[in-house]
């Protein structure tokens, strides 16, 4: 089967969107930190992205199966996925999260509050992503257990990039000064904390998903397909975060607290900017891949 990349582009960009949306106010959460104007600016920009690419993504589906343009879909097939399929329940579960959102930023008094809400119904827009995949096509009680194990995984995977996105701005944008690089240092190591348990989290789910996509016995059969060999891509790019991931945490973290110790931060936070950064890119690679891999026969040629 091949890729259709319009209809890859139109996920990749629904996901990257959701799980910036769910991750940025988990990870400022986790770190007891409020939002201010600008961040809720960012996060309202997220929200009207999240609506506009879900439509986008439906007209893309529907151009798919149609074998229309995106700009000139097959209306009946656009209102049979809404009104046959779990894409209408999704979408509708995820506009009105969506919604909210945009309506708790704009009536709410305490720019400075903790974003528990606001994470709260993001991480439900998130979670939605888990029917629109294979997960999605699981009947019955494996279906239960293969959508709770991707929304785990959607869920932990969208906590690393948010916290991503929001130690890279840190680092890049914070003063140079002693006090806002431990700072910084604090966040980083409160984070690896947290990071230990999304580890976990994408490893358990992720052989769950793999195992009840194609089931054990057609495990070697993937070295067959297109979808195996992105998938070996994707687990690859992982570990790579994963490596990335331990040389913060045990050697750029302690690097940048003697740096702010001894007055000399410039070399370290640059270390760390570059770490950050490739960690990042990667992290939007394996969004890139997970999104061409749930248009694919798993064991398709």
């Amino acid at each position: 089967m091949p890729i259709d990349g319009l209809l890859v582009a139109t996920r990749f960009g629904l996901y990257a969107d959701l799980a910036t949306l769910a991750g940025l106010p988990l990870f400022w959460w986790s770190m007891r930190k409020g939002t201010g104007a600008g961040a809720r600016g960012i996060l309202a920009v997220l929200a009207l992205g999240g609506i506009a690419f879900s439509a986008l993504w439906l007209l893309a589906s529907a151009a798919a199966m149609a074998g229309t343009s995106l700009f000139a879909p097959d209306w009946s097939v656009v209102d049979i996925l809404l009104r046959e399929t779990m894409i209408g329940p999704l979408l509708g579960v995820r506009a009105v999260a969506l919604l909210l959102i945009l309506a708790l930023l704009l009536v709410s008094r305490r720019a400075d509050g903790p974003p528990v809400t606001i994470a709260l119904l993001a991480t439900v827009a998130a979670a939605t992503l888990a029917w629109s995949g294979h997960a999605g096509a699981t009947e019955g009680a494996a279906g239960t257990v293969h959508r709770a194990a991707d929304v785990f995984h959607i869920l932990a995977a969208s906590a690393w990039v948010g916290a991503l996105l929001a130690l890279l701005a840190r680092v890049f944008c914070s003063a140079l000064d002693v006090r806002e690089t431990e700072q910084t240092a604090h966040m980083l190591h409160r984070f690896s904390l947290f990071g230990t348990l999304f580890v976990i989290t994408l490893i358990v789910s992720g052989a769950i998903n793999s195992v009840m996509i194609v089931g054990f016995a057609n495990l070697p059969l993937l070295l067959q397909s297109l979808y195996g060999w992105l998938l070996l891509a994707k687990i690859a790019l992982f570990g790579g975060m994963l490596i990335l991931a331990a040389a913060n945490r045990w050697r750029l973290t302690p690097a940048l607290t003697r740096a702010a110790s001894a007055g000399d931060m410039a070399s370290a936070r640059a270390r760390l900017r570059m770490s950050l950064t490739f960690e990042t890119i990667i992290a939007l690679a394996i969004l890139a891949l997970v999104a061409a891999l749930g248009t694919l026969d798993p064991l398709g040629g």
